[in-house]
């Protein structure tokens, strides 16, 4: 079945006006054509509202945390990949909020960018779960993984830090790569390694938290999405079969009009073969 549009329904209901009759049952058709039933709801505003500033609040972290002056070691603790999908996440997420309104404007003509706005949301779930579950296995043996960036990887001055703060020295032990210049190593010091673990663990706290949080965001902003989406296909089914009604009784009224000037052309004739016997 063709897909009309709504002006040739209501066109058919002038033509079939023109014709004689229909003004009064066309009524409530006219206005079911001519009115946008499909529209977003308060809840497809409110989590798309809801994901841009998803969006915005991710890009704010994962700038603070790179640019960070305060606390130098947490870039080092939460690693750069990390903070850098904050940044994508944040804007990527903006940019499909932006997208959802754009397409909540007009939902029905632009229903195809609503399924852009539901696909996107899909792969940033996808995405997300993807980066949680890497960060995860990434640290999964945390001691020896962070024990191997203290000892080949970490400047001076970032285990100096933890070193001064803890009162600790070395990762392991003072014998384990400590920085001697530190006041706690002139003693008899534990190592860094309970230290370094627990704020690591603080840090990835709220980096899980975080992707957990903008994961639900995009799940629900994409269900209402699709909501939206199921709405605009109920109304197109009904201004479609509301079109065909109209034309078929343009039609119908035409092909009676037309038979009934046809009779009355051939009564005279007849008539006339009447009286002549």
């Amino acid at each position: 079945m063709d897909d009309l549009h709504p002006a040739e329904a209501l066109q058919s209901m002038e033509a079939l006006q023109s014709l004689g009759g229909a003004q009064s049952e066309s009524l409530l058709d006219r206005r079911l054509l001519r009115a946008d039933v499909a529209r977003p709801s308060w809840s497809y505003k409110f989590w798309t509202l809801a994901l841009f500033a998803s969006g915005a609040i991710a890009l704010a972290l994962g700038i603070f945390y790179i640019n960070a002056t305060g606390e130098p070691h947490r870039a080092f603790v939460v690693t750069a990949y990390a903070l850098r999908f904050y940044v994508f996440a944040g804007l990527y997420l903006s940019a499909s909020a932006l997208v959802g309104v754009y397409a909540a404007l007009a939902p029905l003509p632009r229903k195809r960018l609503l399924h852009v706005y539901v696909g996107l949301l899909g792969l940033a779930i996808v995405i997300m779960v993807c980066a949680s579950i890497w960060i995860w296995t990434g640290t999964l043996n945390i001691n020896q993984y962070y024990g191997r960036m203290w000892r080949n990887d970490w400047p001076d001055e970032i285990k100096l830090m933890f070193q001064d703060q803890n009162q600790c020295c070395g990762y392991l032990g003072p014998a384990d790569s400590p920085v001697a210049s530190s006041s706690a190593c002139s003693g008899d010091a534990h190592g860094c390694m309970y230290p370094v673990i627990l704020y690591v663990m603080a840090c990835h706290r709220y980096v899980y938290a975080g992707l957990i949080c903008f994961s639900l965001v995009s799940l629900f902003s994409a269900t209402t999405g699709m909501l939206l989406i199921i709405d605009c296909n109920a109304e197109q089914r009904v201004r479609r079969s509301l079109a065909h009604h109209w034309r078929r009784r343009v039609a119908e009224r035409a092909a009676r009009r037309t038979e009934s000037f046809s009779s009355n052309a051939t009564f005279p004739e007849s008539r006339a073969g009447y009286y002549d016997q």
